[in-house]
């Protein structure tokens, strides 16, 4: 079992003393925009801020003018965890502690407010050490001043689960407590915390309501991987009434009105008709310069302003704010030139930069347009669509693949100028990452983080030089015990895609039209691909992929490299000298360069020097230095700043000296890795890997399609190796010549 969350970074490549108040404004440009991403809306919200002094504010509850919340300290002299209630006048910022006593080392799982405005707690203690630890669950009611109304152990409804946790609880009018346990259960209590019923969800419940007609609903996950929003029937324990046309992507929901519910999103905040069933998006997070994966939750006050809680955790000094968003008449903010920013999702980083910019640009600002917000497919139709025809972003964002589409339209600007014009020295990056997007003499995006996709191998199997053949690949299989693995878990789908898109430019010449699927080449590579299984099964019985490396049974692994941590733990599962062989090439290294985030300037925008100014900030020494987290900054100054912390060792004081500790662990249930501080050793390996590379990993969706349909005929015995790659010659070509 993966125990780290190196392995969440991996994956992802393959919210003062006295009341201070910031004025975050929210205007539309002084032109007329032309194309499709103008926001209608003639009325924005306009956001002030409240600092509040809070540490580690959670589980917020918003009632009328007052916000109810728990905080959590650690005595290090005790090693003692002792979480409190607290609660804030709206327009104060000094909380006041409650009287309800929460004894030490328990954990408050789940935290509301019942109709008579009395506390209602789930609480979880544990007794013991290691393996011998018991946890217990209770259900506790309060008043305000402290008084216990209620206690009642509730362990029991975790019986069968291998993982018990109540992550949310509601309480209607009659007096019903509904908690969200589990993954998929709502068990509903009577008002003394007794049970008196259970419902189980289709999917992963995310989280609870009470509607405004009064009746308790669950929103989760349904079949078809869409939201639902059903009601709750406590008296029959089972599903009722279930809502259509629910936002996507929700992370709560609360009443505005007697017929609306407000619905957050991280991009957005929607308004829901429960009668109509209708939604609309009510603000933009962005438009409001409010990062909304830091909203906590959000209210209505009397005075018809929104209220929000907002909590940054990725700053060095997280702190919590309430937000008062007023809405007004766009017209009567001050208005700035507005720059369209379109992409299928926006990176936390990206994210936090555009409203910074935002905050501190006084001529421009962005509008953003996320396509995949609901429907990825949906989403990235309309992209192509609108970037294609001309009506695209001012800025578009590369990193999802048809860049090279998109250069040979012409639809991308050169960059090179306004590089030159800002005095930035391209000496000063990582000369192949900057240089991704460049074609001929020409630059078409920026790329201000990337990894690194390349495949690993035992120096004893592979060799010591970097890249080879399909031949040199099948040699060594050749030689090998029958039954030995390539790759783990590879398909021949999964396999071809790899092949393909880590080289497509080696196979297709955007400026000349010509395509080379049918020069012998891409033979080998479908003969390649065809030696690998149908489909493929994971085994929990199996070994573990590190354990199959070592005894030799698996010969290579796929990586993702972000960072030294990465590659740490990869040298690791070889437990001897590794090359990074790479992915078979008709030539060259077979190690890519992974653009993180990238994105240039659409040609025809009306607005390419507030685009640049926009862009330029994401390549400047600030957010290098400072924003770039998961992967490497393509400055070079703030690569070795990266290097250097990896190399800085983390130590612990055990008996009076300093031990060495490792900065992370990472590994399955039979191996687990260490990773302590790099050694010089290690970092001078990745950044030769770096330095070697020579392509970028390219993608281009409706090729892929081309190319796995026809390859199946192939897969499936029907036609010839020959045969497929003379019919996708045929298709590559007439698509690349009708979009150049």
């Amino acid at each position: 079992m993966r125990k780290n969350s190196i392995y969440k970074k991996i994956a992802c490549l393959f919210l003062a003393a006295g009341c201070v108040m910031q004025l975050a404004g929210c205007g539309k440009g002084t032109e007329e925009k032309k194309d499709s991403q103008e926001s209608s809306k003639d009325y924005v919200y306009v956001a002030e801020y409240q600092s509040i002094e809070a540490e580690n504010m959670s589980t917020p509850v918003i009632s009328g003018d007052t916000i109810y919340y728990v905080d959590g300290t650690f005595n290090e002299e005790t090693e003692e965890y002792r979480q409190k209630i607290y609660s804030v006048k709206v327009g104060e910022n000094t909380p006041v502690e409650l009287p309800v006593d929460i004894a030490v080392n328990s954990y408050v799982n789940s935290f509301n407010l019942d109709t008579e405005g009395n506390i209602l707690l789930v609480l979880n203690t544990n007794e013991g050490e290691g393996e011998e630890i018991k946890s217990s669950y209770f259900i506790k009611r309060y008043k305000t001043d402290g008084t216990e109304v209620f206690s009642q152990d509730i362990t029991s409804l975790g019986d069968g689960m291998e993982y018990f946790y109540v992550q949310s609880m509601v309480y209607d009018a009659e007096g019903n407590i509904y908690l969200a346990t589990g993954e998929k259960d709502i068990v509903i209590l009577d008002k003394e915390g007794k049970q008196k019923g259970k419902v189980t969800c289709d999917n992963w419940v995310n989280s609870m309501v009470i509607l405004p007609n009064g009746k308790a609903a669950v929103s989760y996950w349904g079949n078809e991987g869409n939201s639902v929003l059903a009601e709750i029937d406590a008296a029959s324990g089972s599903l009722g009434k279930t809502y259509k046309n629910i936002p996507e992507n929700n992370n709560g929901f609360v009443k505005a009105d007697e017929n609306t519910m407000l619905v957050l999103g991280n991009s957005s905040l929607y308004k829901y008709d429960i009668q109509a069933e209708t939604s609309e998006e009510e603000l933009n997070w962005i438009s409001s310069d409010i990062n909304g994966d830091n909203i906590q939750s959000v209210s209505v006050l009397e005075d018809g302003r929104l209220l929000a809680v907002h909590r940054d955790w990725s700053a060095e000094e997280p702190k919590t704010e309430l937000v008062y968003l007023t809405k007004k008449a766009a017209s009567e903010v001050t208005t700035k030139t507005t720059i369209t920013y379109g992409a299928m999702y926006i990176d936390q980083n990206i994210k936090s930069n555009i409203i910074n910019f935002n905050k501190s640009n006084e001529k421009y600002r962005i509008e953003v347009k996320e396509y995949a917000a609901d429907d990825w497919e949906a989403g990235l139709t309309q992209f192509n669509n609108e970037i294609t025809s001309g009506a695209g972003p001012d800025i578009i964002d590369l990193s999802m693949g048809n860049a090279d589409l998109y250069i040979a339209k012409g639809i991308m600007e050169d960059l090179n100028p306004y590089i030159d014009a800002s005095g930035i020295k391209r000496e000063d990056y990582v000369e192949n990452a900057f240089n991704a997007y460049a074609v001929g003499d020409k630059m078409y995006g920026i790329v201000p983080s990337f990894s690194i996709m390349t495949v690993m191998g035992k120096t004893s199997d592979v060799g010591e030089k970097q890249g080879w053949t399909i031949d040199d690949v099948m040699n060594l299989m050749q030689s090998k015990p029958e039954g030995t693995e390539l790759f783990s878990y590879c398909a021949k789908d999964t396999m071809l895609y790899y092949m393909c898109n880590m080289s497509l430019d080696s196979f297709i010449d955007w400026e000349t039209g010509e395509c080379k699927f049918d020069d012998g080449y891409f033979e080998k590579v479908l003969e390649f691909a065809n030696q690998f299984p149908k489909e493929v099964e994971y085994n929990e019985e199996d070994e573990s992929v590190p354990s199959k490396i070592q005894s030799g049974k698996l010969l290579l692994q796929e990586i993702g490299i972000s960072d030294m941590q990465s590659y740490q733990m990869y040298a690791m599962m070889f437990g001897e000298p590794i090359t990074f062989i790479g992915f078979p090439t008709n030539g060259g290294t077979g190690s890519y360069i992974a653009p993180a985030t990238a994105m240039g300037i659409n040609a025809k925008s009306e607005n390419k020097e507030g685009a640049w100014e926009f862009l330029k900030t994401l390549i400047e020494e600030d957010y290098q230095k400072n924003s770039v987290e998961w992967n490497f900054p393509v400055l070079k100054t703030a690569l070795d700043a990266q290097f250097e912390e990896a190399m800085e060792p983390e130590y612990m004081e055990v008996n009076g000296e300093k031990v060495e500790q490792p900065k992370t662990t990472w590994g399955w249930d039979d191996f687990e890795a260490e990773i302590f501080a790099a050694k010089q050793e290690e970092v001078d390996a990745v950044k030769a890997l770096i330095e070697s590379i020579d392509g970028t990993v390219s993608n281009n969706e409706e090729i892929s399609k081309i190319i796995a349909e026809e390859a199946a005929a192939y897969f499936e015995g029907q036609k010839s190796a020959k045969d497929v790659a003379g019919i996708i010659q045929s298709r590559v070509k007439i698509y690349v010549n009708e979009n150049r």
